[in-house]
């Protein structure tokens, strides 16, 4: 990675933020200081290939400059543009970063429940649920005092992924069906069907499909935001897959894994067609799109899917010995995040006597 684009466009990011924060006071307006510090920076900015990322960073440099000169202060809202752009890349790392130090400087109270609310969508990313739930107390803390209600439902469903994602599925339900009528009851149509949205997600992951489906349909049908309605169409074809569709999910996977916006929903689908590739037989295809997601950056729950789904192709094309391979790592992977929902779904597609087999070298190496 180190010198292709992607790797300047984040080495240009971190010297931008660094330069947030030698210059956060307005009252530093030395012109020759400031030139030598800000000349490098923005030459760095305008070196990167044109688009959103650039953009970003220019309209941050600009809004850096304008604090010391004493006018209008954009950088949080210019913050949160950037992070943004790093969070649909998959760069968790660089992205916490950012809003952490958008909610440090601290300069827009009416933001701070958002920078919390994608500090905490970072952290769960990077498998930090107790940071990520430190940060979802506070943004609906400061929503709550600030009379926001859209913010304090968006950080709600923050809450009930952070369940999910612990493999509490009754309470995130819970959650979730008091979210949508307190969302509907509000008029706030694009919360309620994010809320629907997950809601499927967990209605899948109980084997619930058919309940699955109409709630991603609902979701899709009273969404006008591209991003989400992508996200749902994923969704939906994933739910395709195991109702049996395999040529309709087929063409909705590949759609989104060609043009989807997001990387981490493009490598999704990536993961979800080697579903597909297994169900249809199609060895050829699902080695392809194994090989394809080695050379992607996945977040870490999604290290644990494609562990998963590698191992359910490597049965289905009798190869247990990769079969093994794939699902020990999966479990290790969903041990060390701590993500006992995955980690029991791959356990319970490893045999009993392989289990054994794990567990006696495990104690081996430990020295037990």
């Amino acid at each position: 990675m180190e010198g292709s684009a992607e790797y300047r466009a984040l080495l240009a990011g971190l010297v931008v933020v660094r330069l947030l924060d030698k210059w956060r006071s307005p009252r530093l307006r030395d012109p020759e200081a400031r030139a030598g510090a800000f000349a490098p920076v923005a030459h760095a900015v305008a070196a990167l290939a044109a688009g959103p990322v650039r953009d970003a960073l220019h309209a941050l440099v600009e809004s850096i400059a304008a604090v010391i000169q004493g006018t209008a202060d954009e950088r949080v809202a210019r913050l949160i543009a950037y992070g943004q752009l790093l969070e649909r890349d998959a760069h968790w790392n660089p992205a916490a970063d950012v809003f952490l130090t958008a909610i440090d400087l601290n300069t827009h109270r009416e933001l701070l429940p958002l920078c919390h609310q994608r500090a905490s969508v970072c952290f769960r990313a990077l498998g930090d649920l107790d940071r990520a739930a430190d940060h979802l107390r506070d943004g609906q803390r400061i929503a709550v005092e600030n009379g926001d209600q859209y913010s304090s439902f968006r950080l709600r469903i923050s809450v009930a992924k952070l369940a999910y994602h612990k493999g509490d599925l009754p309470e995130a339900e819970r959650l979730l069906d008091a979210l949508i009528a307190d969302a509907d009851a509000g008029g706030s149509a694009f919360v309620a069907s994010q809320a629907r949205h997950d809601r499927g997600n967990i209605a899948y992951e109980q084997g619930h499909f058919g309940v699955a489906i109409e709630y991603f349909h609902a979701a899709w049908k009273g969404c006008a935001d591209p991003m989400e309605r992508e996200r749902v169409i994923h969704s939906l074809g994933m739910v395709l897959t195991d109702l049996g569709h395999l040529d309709d999910a087929r063409a909705v996977l590949s759609a989104i894994r060609r043009s989807g916006r997001w990387h981490e929903i493009r490598t999704a689908a990536t993961i979800n067609l080697m579903h597909v590739a297994r169900l249809t037989g199609d060895r050829e295809s699902f080695d392809h799109l194994r090989n394809e997601l080695l050379t992607q950056r996945l977040p870490g729950q999604q290290i644990a899917h494609y562990h998963l789904a590698s191992g359910q192709g490597y049965v289905a094309f009798d190869d247990p010995w990769k079969a093994r391979r794939e699902f020990t790592e999966a479990v290790t992977v969903a041990a060390e995040h701590g993500w006992p929902r995955i980690r029991r779904s791959a356990e319970e597609l490893i045999s009993p006597a392989d289990m054994t087999a794990i567990l006696a070298d495990l104690r081996t190496e430990l020295g037990e």
